[in-house]
């Protein structure tokens, strides 16, 4: 089947009505051909002054409809019973022949809050289809560029709060991966992986793990901003999860200049300098099939203020294995017992020493992590009777702060 790519055949500037010498904005033309495809919209969005807030909305499939002047994006629905839900209407500025010139800035004027990544502890097994957000006003759009298929726009704005706010969009013809295999999680009971939202499958629901494709390299960005004394400890932190996969899946580049989180090419690990911050990490994915797409992980200064510099590494060593955890779509593993994975939250001498027994090269990958890695990753057995202990957040009795006594320092993991 020929794919039909959505493209982004030239920018023009139009000056909005307003006050005297008003910020351009941009209208983008798309062929009429494209529209008749289905497109995968990502959404993630953060402060303009900073990532500390940095979240992500939901993926959604959706279709574009010509009414009149204008070019309805709808949701299609879920399951049979439902009604295609209207996301935006976008206003067209002009046409020819074979394209039509949208404004984008006008009809993206809310940001829907539900989150990307999910699970079934969240919200139970059913979708509560929540399409709650909040206002954009001031709205500029300050880019427009196309990446191979995708179109990406990112859009300045105000919140409800007056609050400046950074919007990033990804719209991309949707194809899921023919050689993915979707993975199906049934409980919460063994091990934890964040989950699509629910589905019918066959008269039942069906949620499906978050992950990437093991049939290709999983690459992950440093950013230039990671000073050189931590560079290799971010590198290992990464290259923990090929001993658990038993295999070198993951790989480690340098970003070129200019590339910071989010970006639509790589699954940048951004490095923070501007104060303390715990660090994070952020998943896009294919919301049919679970995939993921995208990976956003921040770390920084607020990792690395305890301890000597070999300290400091090793446990940012666990730090980063932790958010690649996450962006890998693992779940927290907060049981009790000895360390069976880099998943809890433990003291700072306890990551100083799994970031140097474990992570450094040499070390093992832990029980837990390479039991379920394989299975989930790579379809290999498990055996629950062998299996270390799992409860994840949320789950009755599984407060790591309440049943260990422990104080997190230097940020062992926010999320």
């Amino acid at each position: 089947m020929r794919v039909m790519r959505l493209r982004l055949i030239f920018v023009v500037l139009f000056l909005a009505l307003g006050p005297v010498s008003p910020p351009s904005q941009k209208s983008v033309a798309l062929r009429k051909a494209d529209l008749k495809e289905r497109f995968l919209l990502q959404v993630s969005y953060e402060p303009e002054n900073g990532f500390k807030d940095f979240m992500t909305s939901r993926s959604r499939i959706v279709d574009f409809e010509r009414q009149e002047d204008a070019l309805r994006m709808v949701e299609q629905p879920h399951e049979s019973a439902a009604t295609p839900r209207l996301l935006a209407i976008i206003p067209i500025r002009g046409e020819t022949e074979q394209s039509l010139m949208v404004d984008f800035n006008a009809a993206f004027d809310k940001v829907f809050q539900e989150e990307d990544r999910t699970g079934e502890d969240y919200d139970g097994r059913d979708d509560t289809n929540d399409y709650s957000f909040f206002r954009l006003s001031q709205r500029h759009i300050v880019n427009a560029s196309q990446h191979g298929s995708m179109l990406v726009i990112d859009q300045t704005a105000r919140n409800m709060s007056m609050d400046p706010v950074l919007v990033h969009y990804y719209l991309s013809p949707y194809r899921s991966n023919p050689d993915f295999m979707s993975f199906e999680i049934k409980n919460l009971d063994l091990f934890g992986f964040y989950e699509t939202y629910a589905r019918q499958r066959s008269g039942r629901t069906v949620l499906y793990a978050t992950k990437f494709d093991s049939h290709k390299p999983i690459v992950f960005a440093l950013s230039a901003a990671t000073p050189d004394r931590y560079r290799q400890a971010v590198r290992d932190g990464v290259l923990y999860w090929n001993k658990a996969l038993g295999r070198s899946l993951l790989h480690v580049i340098d970003a070129p200049d200019g590339v910071r989180a989010p970006d639509p090419r790589y699954n940048v690990i951004q490095w923070l300098s501007d104060g303390y911050f715990n660090s994070t990490s952020h998943i896009q994915s294919d919301p049919l099939t679970g995939e993921i797409l995208h990976a956003h992980i921040f770390t920084g200064s607020g990792d690395v203020i305890h301890g000597d510099l070999d300290q400091q590494n090793d446990h940012l060593r666990f730090v980063i294995a932790h958010e690649v955890g996450h962006a890998l779509g693992l779940r927290h593993n907060f049981a009790k017992g000895p360390a069976s994975t880099v998943m809890n939250y433990f003291t700072f001498e306890e990551t100083v020493r799994i970031g140097n027994q474990v992570i450094r090269p040499g070390g093992k990958a832990l029980d837990y992590d390479w039991k379920v890695m394989r299975h989930v990753y790579l379809g290999g057995p498990i055996d629950p009777d062998t299996l270390p202990p799992f409860c994840t957040d949320g789950q009755a009795m599984c407060d790591p702060f309440m049943s260990s006594g422990i104080a997190m320092q230097g940020g062992t993991g926010s999320n």
